[in-house]
């Protein structure tokens, strides 16, 4: 049997670059691997961006191209996208597709270090006390947000999609039957970015179950210092959600 593809979905101010050492893991063992940059990542017009126009993307140029290939795909999302990434998996399972008489569809979802959001949900909502970071540098004007000191937060900024002030996209398919079992959290402890205690939230307040990886030393970048766990946690969920 073949593997599944693996679709990873960057966070704000990433390129498929900045993951480029876990996606070869996966790909030295087997796994196809696609990513993409969102259209709201160095958006020479960050206005006209939202977190709806991302979740467009990744449906239609990040998902279906592999699905209706006939493709299982485990959909893994990082930081900022799991809010768009969430949404466009809606309705893209394999069981749903099955029933429509097409083949191919996501197997399960893994969320790293992201959020889990619902719809309608401002992301602001989603950080303690619903306020920016002292970190955050909001421009009122272009709507774009910065990050102050990258180098301790992450390593990167870029226009920012964060501004969106809530997902107006379709219901996100985490909280779907059809992923029962097949959803799945990368925590990160020293995350200054999203929280640690902001990522236990998210997962405690869905009110489902979660299959977690809890990295007690990662940062918001566990994809660069922790390949090997990452890939062992979803290696072991592709074999189970595979069947």
């Amino acid at each position: 049997m073949s593997k599944p593809t693996i679709v990873l979905v960057p966070g704000a101010w990433h390129t498929p670059t900045h993951y480029e050492l876990l996606l070869l893991r996966f790909r030295e063992a087997g796994y196809p691997t696609s990513s993409k940059q969102l259209p709201s990542v160095g958006s020479a017009d960050p206005k006209n961006q939202s977190v709806t126009a991302d979740m467009n993307f990744i449906r239609q140029e990040l998902l279906l191209p592999e699905l209706d290939q006939g493709k299982a795909v485990i959909l893994i999302m990082h930081s900022y996208g799991g809010s768009p990434g969430g949404a466009a998996a809606k309705g893209l399972s394999k069981a749903e597709r099955a029933n429509l008489g097409k083949t191919g569809g996501i197997i399960g979802l893994v969320f790293m270090c992201a959020f889990v959001a619902n719809e309608g949900d401002s992301l602001l909502s989603k950080f303690p006390g619903q306020q920016w970071e002292p970190w955050h540098l909001v421009n009122e004007e272009t709507s774009q947000i910065d990050a102050s000191t990258p180098e301790t937060i992450f390593y990167n900024g870029v226009d920012d999609p964060l501004a969106s002030p809530a997902i107006q996209a379709s219901p996100p398919a985490w909280k779907d039957e059809v992923f029962n079992g097949r959803r799945a959290y990368i925590k990160c402890q020293q995350d200054r970015a999203i929280i640690y205690i902001a990522q236990s939230m998210m997962i405690s307040l869905s009110g489902l179950e979660w299959q977690e990886l809890d990295l007690e030393d990662a940062s918001h970048s566990p994809f660069l210092t922790h390949v090997d766990p990452i890939f062992k946690f979803v290696d072991e969920r592709a074999k189970e959600w595979s069947k």
